[in-house]
């Protein structure tokens, strides 16, 4: 990326200076060599300000996140090029084309832009791993920035000239930063960080426990309470201790735990779903901060020495410049003889205090953050302590994820065969019809009845597990259910038990969303909404969700042919729709289709991979649930609410942590969520909770945990 955009930059430059020499007329390539460069570095300004602003923004679910997804990848991608073309242009213009002097105090400042502001440093984690090339970038850009300032020192050698030191040394500080944190975002360096092997000493320590003054394993709240952390401030200290155990979780790496300590690692049992969901949200902060922005670096005793010193710099020129300029109407003997525009002197006035805004921006987000507020309540200041107690207020009312996403197979295909013209245009430019897609994605709350059906199944499994010891082959088959055992439950394995044991997951999701979308809406299309209890809205939510999975983001699902399978599911239904079908007649002619004809069809659809007649005959078989087996509705959507439930535990116990992070560039999905409390109880494929030794346990030995040394224990645990 960075290669292409020095790249595009030069040859930009190049060929925009052959044009217009020979397109523009004298008048206007005098015009445009004086406004070129003032238009630039204000461009680059105006695109380091919408960075700043939304670079966070994307680290949340919901739709506007993903429009500030696609302006913050836009903004992103032209930041370094629009720096590296005004660096470019000041590389290729002549002595006689500087049509001011000032425009040599503006090159240290499109080095500091291309440090890129604090709140995002990477858009995906790609770009980390290309910290060696941006290591080249920072030293090429220093040397054009630098060889330019040389060039035309010997036009105007002011006391502003000499200004331009100090904001070069700001602008290596920045870029240093962003080149620093891409280093150790990078897939190696995370590996790296979770193997560095303590001192000897350290290593005793470890493994015997010591302690003269503990007995035994000290409990997190007592801990916490030890060290003065107030009671509304322990949540983050929680997370932080958390996001260090499970850090090497993300990189694919795993843990093993003894059973005995197995109630540190896990939930309290005192914790409600709140607290739980607002828990793991705030660790994927920590993560995707460490993955995408400076903020881990600039949060520490070296970061804030030299923010101090970036932002001295920034003020002391900013007063310095505006006693030299000096007040309108009473230019300096330096300004006469310069000859000083007022555009010029604007532009540098706007430079600086857009710069010094930047600084108190970031600042005011790095403090306000979860890792701010948490690195001020660390402080034994009692001053910094109290104004982090007093920001927790801000973000007290948290409570985990808030929105997920939301799509409609059915609504999709009918609405796309509405707009069949339009479509079929759409597709020559976008032959996956990602734009379709989003266009019908919508956006639900997650409420906490949700959470709540999540964390209480999650708990049933945690409880299982336990009572079998821990088990991890135990544990793999409760992963692996995928809802089966919930068919065996209720005597229907040999009706449904095809959909979801015999074929490959993406199949079985596809299956169950069509036969959740038709049953929910022929439900409500008899007014029985009052009757359908809970667990209907929740299988609706998550069936539309992983539906929404399947659409946009595959790669968390477990591999298969789902995009083939997906396609040819859609081209039939659209087939089967008539253009101007409104949704309930579209439902009504589903279920009245023969059943001998729904065979044929779904042995059509097989030769397509289309599971479309299977899903309807699904949702056939649960209306004969009612009307034939006089089942309850309020009990037939338990049973479908459990199913979905199993599938999403089943899916984020299979998607890689390596996709969770991915994945997070768009914010947390509900799928990383549910994985990391799964985490918390053990529930996953890269923990295993293991006894001690033989001899160890014929000892009676207590292993011991020690808060204050996390780093150290973590080794061990890999």
């Amino acid at each position: 990326m960075l290669r292409f955009s020095v790249a595009c930059a030069l040859f930009f430059t190049e060929v925009k200076n052959e044009t217009f020499q020979k397109v523009l007329s004298d008048a206007m390539k005098s015009l445009w060599i004086k406004w070129e460069l003032r238009a630039m570095v204000v461009v680059s300004l105006c695109v380091q300000l919408t960075l700043v602003k939304l670079g966070n923004r994307r680290q949340y679910s919901g739709k506007r996140s993903v429009y500030a997804s696609i302006i913050v990848w836009l903004m992103y991608l032209f930041a370094d090029w629009m720096a590296t073309v005004a660096l470019s242009t000041l590389l290729k213009s002549s002595k006689e084309q500087l049509t001011s002097p000032l425009v040599i105090f503006w090159a240290p400042f499109l080095l500091l832009h291309l440090g890129g502001p604090d709140t995002i440093t990477a858009y995906s984690m790609s770009d980390n791993e290309l910290w060696l090339r941006h290591f080249f970038g920072l030293c090429f850009q220093i040397f054009v920035a630098l060889y330019v300032y040389v060039k035309f020192w010997t036009i105007a050698i002011t006391t502003i000239t000499y200004m331009a030191i100090p904001i070069f040394i700001v602008g290596i500080i920045k870029y240093g930063e962003r080149v620093w944190i891409l280093f150790r975002a990078s897939r190696a360096q995370l590996r790296k960080s979770v193997f560095i092997t303590p001192t000897n000493s350290e290593i005793d320590d470890v493994l015997l426990g010591y302690d003269p003054q503990r007995l035994g394993v000290v409990q997190l709240d007592d801990y916490l309470q030890g060290k003065g952390i107030r009671l509304e401030n322990r949540y983050l200290h929680r997370a932080s201790l958390s996001f260090t155990m499970f850090r090497p979780l993300f990189s694919d790496i795993k843990l093993r735990i003894y059973g005995q300590l197995s109630g540190i690692f896990t939930l309290e049992d005192h914790m409600t779903v709140e607290e739980a969901f607002r828990l793991v949200d705030v660790e994927l902060g920590f993560l995707y901060d460490l993955l995408y922005t400076k903020i881990p670096i600039v949060l520490s005793r070296n970061g804030v020495v030299r923010r101090s010193i970036c932002s001295s710099f920034l003020f002391s020129i900013l007063i310095a410049f505006s006693i030299i300029i000096g007040k309108p109407g009473h230019p300096t003997d330096d300004i006469a003889k310069h000859d000083y525009s007022k555009v010029d002197i604007a532009i540098s006035y706007l430079l600086l205090v857009g710069a010094i805004f930047l600084e108190i921006y970031s600042a005011f987000l790095h403090v306000s953050s979860d890792r701010g507020i948490l690195w001020l309540t660390r402080r034994d200041n009692r001053l910094l302590r109290a104004i982090g107690s007093s920001l927790v207020s801000v973000t007290k009312t948290k409570s985990g994820i808030e929105s997920m996403a939301q799509h409609s197979l059915l609504d999709y295909c009918v609405k796309a065969k509405s707009t069949k013209f339009i479509t079929s245009v759409a597709s020559i430019f976008d032959t996956e019809d990602v734009v379709g897609k989003y266009r019908h994605t919508t956006w639900k709350d997650v409420s906490l009845d949700l959470k709540s059906f999540i964390y209480t199944h999650l708990l049933e499994k945690w409880n299982k597990y336990k009572q079998k010891g821990f088990d991890f082959k135990y544990m793999l088959q409760l992963l692996n259910e995928r809802g089966h055992e919930v068919l065996v439950e209720k005597g229907l394995e040999e009706d449904f038990g095809w959909s979801i044991g015999g074929v490959e997951f993406t199949h079985s999701l596809l299956v169950w969303h069509v036969a959740t979308d038709l049953t929910f809406r022929d439900d409500h299309h008899k007014n029985l909404v009052g009757n359908l209890g809970p667990y209907c809205k929740v299988s609706k939510l998550l069936s539309d969700y992983m539906m929404y999975l399947l659409f946009m983001s595959p790669s968390m699902l477990p591999e298969g042919i789902s995009q083939i399978r997906h396609r040819d599911t859609c081209i039939e239904a659209m087939n089967f729709f008539h253009k101007g079908l409104e949704h309930k007649e579209v439902v009504q002619a589903l279920f009245d289709i023969d059943t001998g004809f729904r065979s044929f069809f779904i042995r059509m659809g097989s030769q397509r991979k289309s599971v479309f007649f299977e899903g309807c005959q699904i949702a056939d078989q649960l209306r004969k649930l009612v009307t034939q087996y006089r089942w309850d509705n309020e009990e037939k959507w338990e049973m479908i609410g459990h199913i979905w439930l199993e599938m999403l535990t089943y899916a984020a116990s299979q998607c890689t942590w390596r996709e969770h992070s991915k994945q997070m560039k768009q914010g947390a999905e509900l799928l990383t969520h549910v994985a990391l409390l799964m985490a918390h109880l053990g529930l996953s494929k890269n923990i295993s909770m293991v006894d001690l030794p033989s001899d160890l346990q014929e000892a009676n030995y207590q292993p011991r945990w020690d808060w204050d040394k996390l780093d150290r224990m973590k080794y061990y645990l890999v």
